[in-house]
């Protein structure tokens, strides 16, 4: 199959307590972003790498990350619009959309979702829930406790059919919706359910000031 891959690294990132952008904290001699990257482009069914980057990082960006296959695009207000706009650079049947502040996603989980993608339309790799998870409302007051069996903590890359995810996102922005991820975004406005598959434990997202101590280790 051939796709496409976007980046998402026009976050600041303020929890993680850094300075910077937090797709630039150095891991084993290299910005963390690197790893997304090589990830996609080194894929040879991937025929670009779209990465949002903020527009007064895209020149940086552009310098210090170019390599065979990068293009880079201005993210936007919210994660929803700087995929919206890298969108606007994909041309392949699919699309893979990864939050570049998660290096440690692998070629197995990868392959995992291109897989799935053959025959489904929307794919996201999914943990189990160990933990209780209570629903509460504006008071603190616990409203519900969803059945655990139920639950997935969800990760990126999630997957598309590339004119699935881009009709979703424009009624997302018509609507002005706010999503969280874009499965979401489908689940919505198309009413497609994305199959879940088996994530990866080590495909964390960097996040607080405990995943730099983490990456620091």
């Amino acid at each position: 199959m051939t796709y496409d891959a976007i980046v998402l690294a026009a976050g600041r990132g303020s929890r993680s307590g850094l300075a910077y952008n937090k797709v630039l904290f150095p891991f084993e001699g290299r910005p963390i972003l690197w790893k997304s990257l090589e990830l996609f482009a080194l894929d040879d069914e991937c025929a670009k790498v779209v990465v949002a980057c903020a527009s007064d990082e895209i020149e940086e960006f552009s310098r210090q990350f170019a390599m065979n296959k990068v293009e880079f695009v201005c993210g936007g207000k919210d994660r929803q619009d700087s995929v919206r706009n890298a969108l606007t650079k994909c041309a392949s049947p699919y699309v893979l959309i990864h939050d570049g502040a998660r290096p440690f996603c692998s070629e197995e989980l990868r392959e995992r979702i291109k897989t799935a993608l053959k025959t489904h339309p929307a794919v996201i790799p999914g943990l189990d829930v160990v933990d209780t998870i209570k629903e509460v409302d504006e008071n603190g007051l616990v409203v519900r406790t969803p059945k655990r069996s139920m639950l997935k903590a969800v990760q990126t890359p999630q997957a598309f059919e590339t004119e699935m995810i881009v009709q979703a996102l424009d009624m997302v922005q018509q609507n002005n919706i706010q999503v969280t991820d874009d499965a979401q975004a489908v689940e919505i406005c198309l009413h497609v359910p994305s199959l879940v598959v088996a994530g990866d434990p080590q495909n964390f997202k960097v996040t607080s000031p405990q995943d730099i101590e983490r990456l620091s280790a």
